[in-house]
């Protein structure tokens, strides 16, 4: 079987990248398909936070009336602790201005949204259920994608947006160098968020462990545990009760109290193994890699899902006048360097941050110890601007400028 339309692009993957490409890819009249493995986002998301770097971009496409109905919630300041006590409260938004607060997000809210908005448009084909098994190759030149309900679907250019796990790039021969990163993370969201957490994110440092405390939009919290890579198995025996009480060890007495009370029978605590990658290349002919699938982020320090949506509008400024000017093969191969070239710079600093950063926050040399003791004392829970600060600025407002050129 054979799909009957023939779009000029087909993008593997709807998620954050996949979504808003494919969005601004027919809003433009290129006509796109979106190959979709899952039936619907209605799974766990891991990494919902929303900075300024990747609300910036929402807001110049013309979706933050849309955004601003997607739950989520508006994170005012992080509060930062070293073994339990409080160092500094990063307040990420004196000026109160919408685009400057940080939002938790629902994740499978904001790519229904996505995909609503596309599917307005007749030049947008949504493939859900759908799992690309193959490229589609001539003469060396990836023309289209196999897939498994489908058919062969042929198209001027193939971007995979799958993750990463990408089956585009397994399929391409495209090699990543990967950076296996000396931690792990254990995911775990509790029906319960203590008044602390109303609107801030809370990170706790010592004792060889990192945690992060969000809250939810319908109430509860998303707790990321990060531990030396390979000690889950330890953790695991002691059961879902006896690691949220390894877990309240390690927080603030308001914090552990509300997660030692929260009803715990119905919650899966998941392992998500960090690594950082990126492919020797993000194009070969005929086919473009975006998001982690062409550079896998650590899902420490909240950046993926940012530069995700700002890999697709750099993607999209350089795709829509080549697509529409029925660029030749190799004049597009051209054009997905440019891309790689545009925002290369940026995922590899952020990539050497996330991975320093918990490196020796983990760290239980006498050193460290010593001075996480003196800087805490020195902090002692004092309000910070967190964008007069170049490190917190760079986490919140990205490392390259990025500006949508518009549909023209």
């Amino acid at each position: 079987m054979t799909t009957e339309r023939n779009p000029s692009v087909v993008i593997s993957g709807a998620g954050p990248a996949g979504a808003v490409l494919a969005y601004l890819l027919v809003r433009a009249g290129v006509k796109t398909a979106l190959v979709e493995r899952h039936e619907d986002f209605s799974r766990e998301f891991r990494g919902e936070l929303l900075m300024p770097s990747g609300l910036e971009p929402l807001h110049q496409i013309g979706l933050w009336q849309d955004f601003e109905k997607v739950g989520q919630v508006r994170i005012d300041r992080f509060r930062m602790f070293i073994n339990r006590k409080p160092f500094i409260s990063p307040v990420m938004n004196p000026a109160k201005t919408a685009l400057q607060s940080p939002r938790w997000v629902s994740q499978p809210h904001l790519l229904e949204m996505l995909v609503k908005k596309a599917s307005a448009f007749s030049s947008f084909t949504l493939l859900r259920g759908t799992r690309v098994r193959n490229l589609l190759q001539k003469e060396g030149h990836v023309v289209g994608v196999a897939t498994d309900t489908h058919g062969d679907v042929r198209a001027d250019l193939v971007i995979g947006c799958d993750g990463r796990s990408s089956i585009v790039r397994a399929r391409s021969g495209i090699k990543a160098k990967a950076d296996a990163l000396p931690m792990d993370i254990v995911w775990l969201k509790l029906p319960c968020q203590p008044n602390s957490i109303s609107n801030s994110i809370h990170f706790y440092v010592g004792q060889g462990r990192l945690v992060l405390v969000a809250p939810t939009y319908d109430g509860g919290v998303q707790v990321g545990f990060i531990i030396a890579k390979g000690s889950f198995k330890s953790l695991r025996e002691l059961g879902t009760k006896g690691l949220i009480k390894r877990i309240a060890s390690y927080v603030d007495a308001d914090v552990a109290h509300a997660l030692l009370s929260s009803k715990s029978e119905n919650v899966k605590p998941f392992l998500l193994s960090t690594v950082a990658d990126c492919v020797d290349s993000w194009s070969r002919p005929g086919l473009l890699l975006l998001g982690d699938a062409a550079h896998t982020m650590s899902p420490v320090g909240g950046q993926g899902l940012n530069i995700a949506i700002r890999d697709a509008v750099v993607a999209a400024n350089h795709l829509i006048p080549a697509l529409r000017e029925h660029t030749n093969s190799n004049e597009l191969l051209s054009v997905c360097r440019a891309i790689e070239e545009e925002r290369l710079q940026e995922v590899k600093t952020i990539q050497t941050n996330q991975a320093n950063g918990p490196k020796l926050m983990l760290s239980q040399s006498i050193g460290m110890r010593l001075l996480f003791g003196i800087v805490q004392k020195i902090g002692r829970g004092r309000e910070v601007n967190a964008s007069s600060d170049p490190a917190f600025k760079q986490m919140l407002m990205g490392v390259t400028p990025v500006l949508w050129r518009g549909d023209a």
